[in-house]
């Protein structure tokens, strides 16, 4: 019975990963959860941001869109707590990750909100995109090969 449940388990979590590319990488339980969008259709509709500015935004930045791994995943969560100074507990947000290719590099665009409690969107194949929201919603563009953010923005003032 035991083996039955965590093959049934096992079907249900492998139903919720990305089409292609890595699974969906939740980081956490409900507070700060993350999802690599793969999708190039969803990827750019996370960048088509209405309340602030994005890489996606500016004609002919974006040559192209790539699959972050676990462990570049994971070195940009170890980098969170850098944006301190722009939002404060930047790890209690939820977050989509698009990697995309600009300015001839290979860069991790951050799109950061806070889903409901029992909301059924999936993030790994639905674009979260928050007009206004304030500090409910922001984004920022970090990069793997130096492990800095740039180009943080929230959604309106803080």
């Amino acid at each position: 019975m035991r083996l039955l449940l965590l093959l049934a388990a096992g079907a249900l979590l492998g139903a919720c990963s990305t089409l292609q590319g890595p699974p969906s990488v939740p980081t956490a339980l409900k507070t700060g959860q993350s999802w690599v969008v793969t999708r190039p259709v969803v990827a750019a509709q996370v960048l088509d941001t209405c309340s602030r500015p994005s890489p996606g935004r500016d004609a002919g930045r974006v040559t192209g869109y790539w699959a972050p791994s676990r462990q570049q995943v994971e070195q940009l969560e170890a980098q969170l707590p850098t944006l301190r100074d722009q939002v404060a507990d930047a790890v209690d947000f939820d977050r989509q990750y698009v990697g995309i290719e600009a300015d001839g590099r290979e860069l991790i665009y951050v799109n950061a909100f806070k889903l409901p409690d029992g909301s059924n969107i999936n993030p790994a194949r639905q674009a979260i995109r928050i007009c206004d929201g304030g500090a409910m919603s922001w984004g920022a563009v970090f990069d793997p090969t130096t492990a800095v953010f740039s180009e943080f923005h929230p959604n309106g003032g803080w």
